[in-house]
């Protein structure tokens, strides 16, 4: 039976250290502890359950002596040094299917909000200002779309596109033989060449890091749409507000930004924001494509089914 102690350092749905109890786990929940705090206790714990707050560096791991896992409820790795943990014998899992319907469902909303003038035109009309003509809008049947990474969000996103009457196109460089009834297996040059729309379903690594800049966003073949609902930093937006303003990428809706912390912005990270909003051809909402109450639950439900596989 498994034992030892877990530190859970948010507060995540109650399932999880009810079913980790019960399997024999004890549960130590701590929500809003400190990375100093964690630091100072972490070698009493077998585990470590995180979202994004804590970051799990080599220091942090150094001190756990008798760490045996680092869970991460989402799916972004990118404030755990995977590769120096695993160095250390420690698993490191996460919990991607748990949140990729509702990503899903958050891309497409993006999607269809940018294409039918959603956010602009209702802001018009709450200011009394109807205007019909100037918001003439596109329609979604017809377009090729090009999905960039093709795990669970990318899939999830790809079978709720299927009754738009749209031409599926999906990439995934680390992937072979994925196509499926929802998206056709396709190389870069495909989806530059045909793509109405492009949308990110990848992760943050020192290879995707500002991957879609200037030179990127150049190499499609007539103006597009942007889609992220992954990570903010795949994106150069400052490059991005160049291809806004000259007409090549045509509007862009992301649920993420370069630097999320609004009160820790540069001034040329807050200049770059304001002026992706004033096109009125951007749309931003604030990283919660994955944070529905259902995903709550769905992570916490994976997560115990992987840690208990753990044993």
């Amino acid at each position: 039976m498994p034992s030892g102690k877990i530190l859970f350092t948010e507060n995540f749905h109650s399932s999880l250290g009810e079913r980790l109890r019960a399997a024999g786990y004890d549960c130590d929940e701590r929500a809003g502890i400190t990375y100093d705090e964690v630091l100072n206790c972490i070698q009493d714990y077998a585990g470590i359950v995180v979202a994004t707050r804590i970051i799990v560096d080599r220091k942090l791991i150094d001190a756990a002596t008798q760490l045996k896992f680092i869970a991460r409820a989402g799916s972004g790795m990118e404030r755990i040094d995977v590769e120096y943990a695993r160095s250390k014998n420690i698993r490191c899992i996460n919990s991607p299917e748990g949140n990729a319907n509702s990503v899903a469902e958050h891309a497409v909303g993006l999607l269809i909000a940018s294409f039918h003038n959603i956010v602009k035109s209702a802001a018009e009309t709450s200011q009394r200002e109807w205007k019909t003509e100037e918001n003439r809008v596109h329609e979604l049947d017809g377009k090729t779309i090009g999905i960039i990474g093709y795990g669970n969000t990318g899939k999830a996103f790809a079978k709720k596109l299927r009754p738009f009457a749209m031409t599926i196109l999906a990439y995934d460089k680390y992937l072979r033989n994925y196509g499926d009834e929802y998206a056709t297996e396709s190389n870069m040059a495909e989806i530059f060449a045909q793509s109405h729309i492009v949308s990110f379903h990848i992760p943050l690594t020192d290879e995707t890091r500002f991957l879609v800049d200037r030179a990127y966003l150049q190499r499609f073949a007539h103006p597009f749409h942007l889609i992220n609902t992954s990570r903010g930093k795949i994106i150069r937006h400052s490059d991005l507000l160049q291809m806004i303003k000259v007409g090549k990428v045509m509007s862009a809706a992301c649920d993420v930004y370069e630097n999320e912390n609004f009160t820790e912005q540069s001034e040329k990270e807050k200049n770059i924001f304001d002026e992706l909003v004033e096109t009125e051809k951007v749309i931003f909402t604030p990283h919660i494509a994955g944070k529905s109450f259902e995903s709550k639950m769905k992570i916490a439900e994976v997560l115990v089914m992987k840690i208990l596989s753990l044993e």
